[in-house]
């Protein structure tokens, strides 16, 4: 071989041989990356992706532990962790922590935790008999469940694990919590404590479906004892909870957005029992007559006020003991069990921390559950047997101390109407510390009038049941709100009219004075302002009817929409009970086939009802309020209207304040309307001195 040749050989060989080496040396690259990967690096962990968050890879890296032997064998990694002196209690701790749930998501997607049957009461006591369950399919078939138990098991013990490590981290490191408040970590552990706390209890609620979180009664899980503690209202009243929901793990497609309290604990929607004196089926209580007897008002407070069942609950579980050492040992839990509205601050080891809550929640659980959307047209249609009368709705425990707000929704309306304005007192925290709020449901197929009649009875029973003394600040200056047909029932309930001489003109006069000397009669077209309220705001009114009630498309749905079958039959056997004569028995029942209108019928201008009503006047000394829409544009106030409402129809003399907002019939939904009520609410507790005064927001005039 030449010499050349060998020479660049060797220069080649030189060449690769530093190329290599220079390439060996350069161990890190660098590269951009989107800043939402560099967040999701940050600050996710296994709670929401398949990898252990950074710091705990970090801490595993710095020890020589694989990731993936460390979630199969949590204990032994622990163990060995634990003996690196480096490695100081607050990432021993957290690392703990999320390995527990780590292990737990392993074994979820195992076929042995996938339970064969759908979802059946788990009990220890189980094991006694055989772990053995028959389906009862076509062919009964025996399944093996004791893999599934055994899987429980095991994560039960995990789960109590994690729970133990996070609040050891929270609570009992050198550095407290208030030290660690820019930490990404502190933020991290506190979910796995809350996702561990909300993992057991639906492992409580798999396993025992009939438990009471109640104090009477601990709970074994595994090697673990849980008490419970539940503080839901002050007077101790409530019964124990029955089921409790993680709040997050629901999403409502209705809700703007999410009212919430940040602190320290977990957040449920606490669900509790119906009372076992309200029957299954008598939903359909009328009052017939107020004064004759009080059966009617008592079985309308038993079968048609709601007292709240659906509540926000923010848990606390605290493993016992003073130390690191005595709450990693310790197998004892003790959990609290708070009503936030009532709790804002809880003590843990003579320190006070902010309590969390999801108020959001328990109302969207309220709504989905009881569909009453769907039950208010169906009512509207007489097609709902169910819910016909009148019902009363409370949406928290009953507060003495705070001031109630009565909601009362529209035609072919419900509850949901109100969903954004419920939302934001909710959301707002000076409304949501002042009042409370029950809503109104009725079938708008029923007479205006006899509606106003079944309610103004409905709100005087709560009243009276959960205040028999009207001592309470609750049964005082209560504000009430009514939309659309809600709004006429609302100010005929607010009037002292009586419209006896003007009614029903058109029978002989002596088959009329025989009539309105019946209690039952008279006590209908004798208007009578319910005491409790003290303010009243009216939103889209047809205060004088609507030229819409007379269009032939709604005219031929009147035609299809009939009184209830249990409203009429309430009525005729009311009248047979009664003293009267047979002609004046026929002469009731005639009026009722004939005479009594539906609902949408008396919104016509043309109506009887709004030709009685239209100048109904409003008791004096009521500060009320007016929200009008309007969706014609820029023109004059006699051309304005909502598109079904008009201007000239809403418009009430004598309003303390008259808001004209852009937009249709369902103003109520509007953030301008609601604004406006929020500041009529605010309003309405300065002027009583329940707050102060807020010096940058002037009263606002009439418009």
């Amino acid at each position: 071989m030449p010499k050349n040749s060998t020479f660049s050989g060797l220069v080649g060989l030189v060449f690769v041989m530093s190329s290599i080496g220079l390439s060996g040396c350069q161990v890190v690259k660098v590269k951009q990356q989107p800043l939402s990967v560099s967040l999701s690096n940050e600050r996710d962990s296994i709670l929401v992706r398949s990898r252990l968050s950074e710091a705990t890879l970090s801490v595993l890296a710095s020890t020589g532990q694989e990731p993936e032997d460390c979630t199969d064998n949590p204990d032994a990694c622990l163990t060995k962790l634990r003996k690196v002196p480096q490695v100081i209690d607050e990432q021993y701790l957290a690392v703990g922590s999320e390995l527990y749930l780590a292990k737990v998501k392993q074994l979820k997607d195992t076929p042995e935790c996938h339970s064969p049957l759908e979802p059946e009461p788990f009990s220890t006591e189980l094991a006694g008999l055989g772990n053995k369950i028959v389906r009862p399919v076509q062919a009964p078939v025996e399944v093996d469940l004791k893999p599934y138990y055994h899987c429980l098991s095991i994560q039960q013990d995990l789960l109590a694990s994690s729970l133990r490590h996070a609040y050891a981290y929270l609570f009992y490191t050198e550095r407290e919590p208030s030290q660690r408040l820019f930490d990404n970590r502190q933020v991290q552990v506190r979910d796995f404590y809350n996702q561990a706390l909300v993992n057991l209890v639906t492992l409580i609620n798999q396993t025992n479906k009939n438990y009471q979180f109640s104090n009477k009664k601990p709970f074994q899980l595994g090697d673990n004892t849980f008490y419970f503690y539940p503080y839901l209202s002050q007077d101790k009243s409530l019964p124990a909870s029955t089921e409790l929901v993680s709040a997050y793990d629901l999403n409502f497609r209705g809700l703007q957005s999410i009212n919430r309290r940040d602190g320290f604990g977990t957040e449920f929607v606490s669900i509790l029992p119906e009372s076992a004196e309200k029957p299954a089926q008598s939903v359909n209580t009328y009052q017939v007559d107020k004064k004759a007897s009080d059966t009617g008002n008592k079985a309308q407070a038993k079968n048609n006020i709601h007292q709240a069942r659906y509540l926000p609950v923010t848990m606390v579980a605290q493993p016992r003991g003073h130390n690191i050492k005595e709450i990693l040992q310790s197998h004892a839990f003790d959990v609290q069990i708070y009503n936030p509205y009532e709790y804002e601050k809880i003590d843990v080891d003579q320190k006070s921390y902010p309590l969390a809550a999801n108020f959001s929640a328990p109302y969207g659980l309220w709504l989905a559950r009881t569909d009453l959307a769907a039950t208010a047209y169906r009512s509207l249609l007489g097609r709902e047997d169910r819910l016909v009368a009148p019902h009363l709705y409370m949406l928290e425990p009953y507060n003495p101390n705070k001031r109630v707000i009565i909601m009362v929704h529209g035609l072919a309306s419900s509850p949901e109407a109100w969903i954004r304005l419920t939302h934001d007192v909710l959301g707002d925290t000076i409304l949501r510390e002042h009042y409370q709020v029950w809503q109104v449901f009725y079938s708008t197929s029923m007479p205006i009038l006899e509606n106003r009649y079944q309610i103004h009875g409905l709100v005087e029973n709560a009243f009276k049941q959960v205040d028999p003394q009207n001592k309470a600040t609750a049964s005082h200056d209560a504000v009430l709100i009514g939309h659309s047909m809600g709004a006429v029932i609302a100010r005929l309930l607010m009037s002292n009219d009586d419209f006896e001489n003007k009614a029903l003109t058109d029978i002989s006069p002596q088959i009329r004075q025989k009539l309105m000397a019946i209690p039952a009669v008279q006590q209908r077209f004798k208007m009578q302002a319910l005491p409790e309220i003290g303010r009243m705001v009216l939103l889209s009114a047809p205060l004088r009817g609507t030229d819409y009630a007379d269009r032939w498309f709604t005219r031929a749905i009147r035609k299809v929409i009939r009184l209830p079958k249990s409203f009429v039959d309430t009525i005729i056997t009311g009248s047979q009970t009664a003293n009267i004569d047979q002609q004046l028995l026929q002469t009731i029942h005639n009026i009722s086939l004939t005479k009594v209108q539906n609902g949408p019928s008396d919104l016509s201008k043309k109506s009887d009802f709004t030709k009685l009503t239209q100048n109904a006047h409003i008791v004096a000394g009521l500060p009320y309020h007016s929200i009008i829409g309007n969706a014609k544009g820029d023109v004059s106030k006699s051309e304005m209207s909502d598109g079904i409402v008009s201007y000239n129809s809403a418009h009430l003399d004598g309003a303390v304040s008259e808001k004209i907002i852009e937009g249709g019939h369902s103003i109520q939904e509007k953030p301008e309307a609601i604004l406006e009520l929020r500041r009529i609410l605010r309003l309405h507790l300065e002027k009583l001195g329940d707050v102060s005064p807020n010096p940058s927001k002037a009263e606002e005039p009439a418009t």
